[in-house]
């Protein structure tokens, strides 16, 4: 039986099954941003595309009170713990999006509604 698959879906799906919770990037196609969202995996994009070039790999990353400040605004803060440093990400979700994000996922929301 043939099947048809989606390579979009599938880059949406291994971040969160690797355990990503977010991604930082230059930009995000439409598409694929809102596929992780619906995986539950937040697309964050720099604020300032320069500050790509000031994260090593190995560098630690993380954000402060990061439910409330996603539930709140569309800018986050980023701590750089390897660097001591920080630079400002931002998101382009919608308020439905953000509860998918926090819930772990569009199936996830739909589930906790249904309960």
């Amino acid at each position: 039986m043939w099947q048809w698959r989606s390579s979009a879906k599938h880059a949406a799906i291994a971040p969160r099954y690797l355990g990503l919770r977010a991604v930082i990037a230059k930009s995000f196609a439409r598409i694929h941003w809102q596929n992780l969202a619906n995986y539950g995996v937040l697309a964050l994009e720099f604020e300032n595309p320069g500050d790509y070039d000031t994260i090593d790999q190995g560098d630690t990353l993380g954000i402060q009170q990061f439910r409330d400040a996603l539930a709140n605004k569309d800018t986050l803060q980023v701590d750089n713990l390897t660097k001591k440093s920080t630079f400002t990400v931002r998101h382009r979700l919608s308020s439905r999006q953000v509860q998918d994000v926090l819930a772990g996922g569009l199936i996830a929301r739909l589930a906790q509604e249904e309960n």
